[in-house]
């Protein structure tokens, strides 16, 4: 009889043990989601943190209506934005050269309009 109950006892005590366990694992998981949430994009991790969709320019033509360059990937796309729709306007290859020379022409233009 006693060595039913150390047995009983022993299961108890291994169920506790692998609770315990896995208790203290799954803590360790959410504090680890919740650090990678609260300070992942300071480090450059997390699903934000790559460079694959960065707004280049944007140059506002009226009330509530601009033109937003984005770059996705190798490409820059040149959208028309208003208050209910956002349209490609066009898209354009980028290599170094033409980034510069595009950066350029729309600075240009925004400085001429601020002027006016």
């Amino acid at each position: 009889m006693d060595n039913a109950v150390n047995s009983s006892l022993d299961m108890g005590l291994a169920g506790v043990k692998m609770a315990s366990a896995l208790l203290i694992i799954l803590g360790l998981i959410f504090l680890g989601f919740y650090l990678l949430k609260r300070f992942g994009h300071k480090a450059g991790l997390g699903m934000g943190s790559g460079n694959m969709l960065k707004i280049v320019a944007t140059l506002g033509i009226g009330p509530k209506k601009s033109i937003v360059v984005v770059r996705f990937l190798n490409k820059d796309l040149v959208l028309g934005v208003t208050d209910s729709r956002i349209n490609l306007l066009t898209e354009i290859q980028v290599d170094e050269e033409s980034d510069q020379k595009f950066a350029r022409v729309l600075a240009k233009k925004a400085d001429m309009d601020s002027s006016s």
